[in-house]
């Protein structure tokens, strides 16, 4: 049970009075309808309105969620006209509804109440805090499946969850944001907005947003800094942030967070304000992005952070841009802020994520060594030179253009969308397995080189397989551990273009995952993708396998008026919530 004397963070007014939280940006809400006109070119930024922020000021943010939807602008028409019964697959769909109730069951028989299932050794673990992340992470996807008998057990047990106290150390800020909160408030919205079967528990159904509250009001500790930037961890006993710390190329070490932690709140915490009324979780989140967007020292590229900011002072740490992993949320959320909201703030975040999207077109985009039409997005090393590598994180980058192309009308985003979405789909073809690995490399385009490493010019199955497919795992990363990054890339560009084969991309890859990861008990990481059957399996099964493996395969296959990326955005764990928009416009 929830204690009744929980100590509040955000009933206590003084707290919001320390320095760290300041700096309080103040939100002016523009017309969604008018952001494409507001353009001034398709790589700048948006004429009339400044991303610089007022250090002094006091946020007046507009809550629109207890308003009549006609207070709202329009929704966008961001998906492609599917004729009316078009666009779904009901067959491909079932299966997939099938392997969600296949590994669900096992997650109840063997781990139930744990937060995830370890298939081989048919045990459950607590990896997760022990509310069971299973449960909260997966309950959207059964909703929109409607697995009426799944989401009433899940539903029971959530509302019993205690999400203010742990055993299990200090809770990390990101993760349980993007899985518990998210999913908690995606799945309040999805049972409330009228789209999907609601015929549950009342209260049980409330408590989804009672829950997120506070788990949210413990989480806000975590802001505590002396930037406001969200540290890595936050302490729910003594309600403190508990640093992390990074060792910069100057051999200084700061108390600091990854880029793609401290940024990948947005989306959360606004729909808590919103469906709340309380400011103040919006005030928390969007006082630490205002240090991402305005970068000091400024990045190699424009809008490519380095992966390390300083807790203490907001600085950037090193110039690691891209899209990979310790930065793609962050540039993810910018877009989709914008997509969910727009206002002065927002269009300054968009603005900012229009200048990496030019950079990676001008700096990061490349073409191996032989594979004129292949496009891989290189990270760039702690200097900022390019590594010639992409990770499997950076896929999700596709969908994100796509995105992107629609919300602001910029057609050159969508060539590179689908340029970025191809070039992982060659990633996953070309393997054994048709599964993609976590890491990969490629030669030079200019001279055939791999410039950050020449051992590797000299080594024959990396040049052997670069000059057959335009790339080469990396030796050690050939795993698939149900990443879902190319999978969402290819469902956006089937939502958003119609063309067909992204629709078959996807069944080739839940092929693949059926017969690689699937078991006689759920379904396992795969250890090596360039091996038969995938070589062998490892004990584990992540909560993001239901959260955004089995979504995204579903809602490919399903009605593609179910989750209208017009009306809905998805958060970074593929979790849905709703567009401040009227669809009824």
């Amino acid at each position: 049970m929830i204690s009744t004397l929980l100590f509040r963070f955000l009933e206590l007014p003084f707290l919001l009075s320390v320095p760290a939280l300041a700096a309080r940006p103040t939100i002016v809400p523009i017309g969604q309808s008018n952001n494409i006109n507001s353009l001034t070119s398709t790589t700048t930024s948006f004429s009339g309105i400044s991303n610089k922020v007022s250090a002094k000021t006091t946020p007046t943010y507009p809550i629109s969620n207890s308003t009549s939807n006609t207070t709202l602008p329009a929704c966008q028409a961001i998906q492609y006209a599917f004729p009316s019964g078009t666009g779904g697959n009901t067959t491909r769909a079932a299966a997939v509804k099938e392997a969600y109730q296949y590994a669900f069951d096992a997650y109840v028989q063997y781990a139930w109440g744990y937060d995830e299932l370890q298939p081989l050794s048919q045990t459950g673990t607590n990896d997760w805090y022990g509310w069971g992340v299973t449960v909260v992470d997966g309950l959207d996807t059964a909703i929109a499946m409607n697995l009426t008998d799944a989401v009433s057990k899940m539903l029971g047990w959530i509302q019993t969850v205690d999400f203010t106290t742990t055993p299990d150390g200090a809770p990390e800020m990101f993760d349980v944001t993007i899985r518990y909160l998210g999913g908690l408030l995606s799945s309040y919205d999805m049972l409330t907005s009228g789209q999907f079967y609601n015929d549950y528990d009342a209260d049980q159904i409330e408590a989804l947003l009672t829950q997120a509250k506070s788990l949210a009001d413990k989480l806000a500790y975590g802001f505590l800094t002396p930037s406001g930037m969200s540290a890595v961890n936050v302490d729910f006993t003594t309600n403190s942030p508990v640093e992390g710390t990074y060792t910069a190329p100057n051999g200084v070490t700061y108390n600091s967070t990854n880029t793609a932690s401290a940024g990948s709140f947005l989306i959360e915490w606004y729909r808590l304000a919103t469906l709340t009324g309380n400011t103040t979780y919006r005030t928390l989140v969007d006082t630490g992005e205002q240090l991402l967007v305005n970068p000091s020292p400024a990045p190699v590229y424009p809008g490519l952070v380095g992966t390390q900011y300083d807790t203490t002072s907001g600085a950037m740490l090193n110039s690691a841009g891209g899209w990979h992993s310790e930065v793609d949320s962050f540039l993810e959320y910018l877009i989709k802020s914008y997509h969910y909201q727009a206002d002065n703030i927002t269009t300054g975040y968009a603005d900012f994520w229009l200048s990496a999207a030019n950079s990676t077109i001008e700096h990061i985009a490349l073409h191996p060594y032989g594979f004129d039409n292949l496009t891989f997005i290189s990270a760039l090393d702690e200097v900022g030179a390019l590594t010639y590598a992409m990770d499997d994180y950076s896929c999700f980058s596709g969908g994100n253009f796509l995105l992107g192309c629609k919300v602001l009308g910029v057609d050159s985003l969508c060539d590179l969308g689908v340029a970025a979405a191809d070039g992982c789909h060659q990633t996953y073809n070309t393997t054994t397995t048709g599964l993609g690995s976590l890491y990969w490399g490629w030669y030079d385009s200019a001279n055939n080189s791999y410039p950050p490493d020449s051992t590797v010019d000299f080594d024959n199955g990396y040049r052997r397989n670069a000059e057959a497919n335009g790339f080469f795992n990396v030796n050690g990363d050939e795993v698939y551990a149900s990443f879902p990054e190319s999978i969402e890339s290819w469902f956006y560009a089937y939502r958003i273009t119609g063309d067909q084969r992204w629709a078959d991309y996807v069944w080739e890859v839940f092929e693949s995952i059926n017969e690689t990861a699937r078991n006689s008990i759920a379904f396992a990481t795969v250890n090596n993708v360039d091996m038969p059957w995938g070589g062998s399996q490892s004990n584990s099964l992540d909560s993001f396998f239901f959260a955004e493996v089995l979504k995204y395969l579903y809602l490919t296959f399903t009605d593609p008026t179910t989750l209208d990326l017009g009306q809905w955005v998805f958060n970074t764990e593929s979790h849905p919530v709703q567009v401040q928009c009227n669809p009824g416009v």
